[in-house]
């Protein structure tokens, strides 16, 4: 569900209804702000091993993130894979860069059986922007929203993802 706070008012949940923000403004928008945004990788080989190195090699790289290390160890025991096995969790950009920099070393190792694909998120691309989430509480009081990803803004691949 994108618009829990819509749906909580449909349901007659009060405390939703009386909350003064939504999720973007109250704490995805702040992370942005810090750099922190979704990092997502898949493995090409198929072979869901890949992801387990992969998650393995992330919390040894980052032991000071407790929050990433628990999502890590939960994904893997509590979500299934969709087509090919992939990974999302939200990291700072110099620990995107320094990740993707460990994956394609566990690549060429051959830690890895095939590359790793490496995207973002539809919030982190710009690919969306509603008044009821992404754009919500802006200061200035506009809806600004962006077009989606496109060759010209760099968009090389797009990928499709499960709301389930």
């Amino acid at each position: 569900m994108n618009d829990g706070r819509t749906e909580s008012c449909r349901l007659d949940n009060r405390r939703a209804i009386r909350s003064p923000h939504g999720l973007v403004p109250a704490y995805i928008r702040p992370m942005f702000c810090r750099g922190i945004g979704p990092f997502r990788w898949a493995a090409l080989s198929g072979d869901p091993e890949d992801i387990h190195r992969a998650d393995e090699k992330v919390k040894a790289l980052m032991p000071d993130h407790p929050h990433l290390r628990n999502w890590l160890d939960m994904a893997r025991e509590r979500i299934r894979f969709q087509g090919l096995p992939a990974r999302i969790c939200w990291v700072g950009l110099g620990d995107r860069h320094r990740l993707g920099l460990t994956f394609n070393e566990m690549v060429a190792s051959g830690e890895l059986k095939a590359p790793v694909v490496i995207g973002r998120d539809h919030l982190d691309s710009g690919s969306v922007a509603s008044p009821n989430r992404e754009t919500e509480g802006m200061i200035d009081g506009s809806d600004a929203g962006c077009e989606g990803p496109s060759p010209a803004r760099g968009n090389t691949i797009s990928s499709c993802r499960s709301s389930v």
